[in-house]
């Protein structure tokens, strides 16, 4: 039997079929007078892809990821990571990364006054790890009130949105 279709292969069709599996996104978060704001915007059991906003007031306690290795990517404005005793150890501009292995400490923070920090976060599973949150410090914040700490002041700029 001719497994081609007018020249497609079975595989490229059985592929085809599982296009409704595929999932886009748009980067175009509310940019903010005060806080932060978290957004998931794609995830499957290997990979994420999320994005945060980042004003005054939106700084992070000393954390890790288990089960999860991660790309920080800036978007928009500065961003300042650190890990145990506060040591600085990149100083991101626009369109510059860094790469943080699983259960590696960090946290960081908007490192500019004159606009909002807009970052996304790609996270890839290891296998047979349980994605975790590892905090080395107490939460002074939590977003939509996930996990321990106070759910952090988040004040919009209405009508002002990233990529405008």
């Amino acid at each position: 039997m001719d497994t081609t279709l007018k020249g497609v292969s079975s595989m490229a069709v059985e592929q085809a079929k599982t296009a409704t599996e595929f999932q886009t996104f748009q980067v175009h978060p509310q940019l903010l007078e005060y806080g932060k704001s978290s957004t998931r915007l794609a995830r499957t059991d290997l990979i994420s892809a999320g994005v945060q906003v980042i004003a005054s007031g939106g700084e992070t306690n000393l954390h890790a990821h288990g089960g999860e290795d991660a790309i920080w990517l800036v978007m928009q404005g500065k961003a300042r990571f650190y890990t145990t005793g506060d040591e600085v150890v990149a100083t991101l501009n626009q369109h510059e990364a860094v790469v943080i292995p699983r259960e590696v400490p960090y946290w960081f923070e908007s490192a500019s006054d004159e606009e909002n920090l807009v970052i996304m976060r790609f996270g890839a599973a290891a296998q047979n790890e349980e994605r975790r949150r590892i905090d080395y410090q107490q939460r002074q914040f939590a977003i939509r009130g996930d996990g321990e700490g106070v759910e952090r002041k988040v004040t919009p700029i209405e009508g002002k949105f990233f990529g405008d």
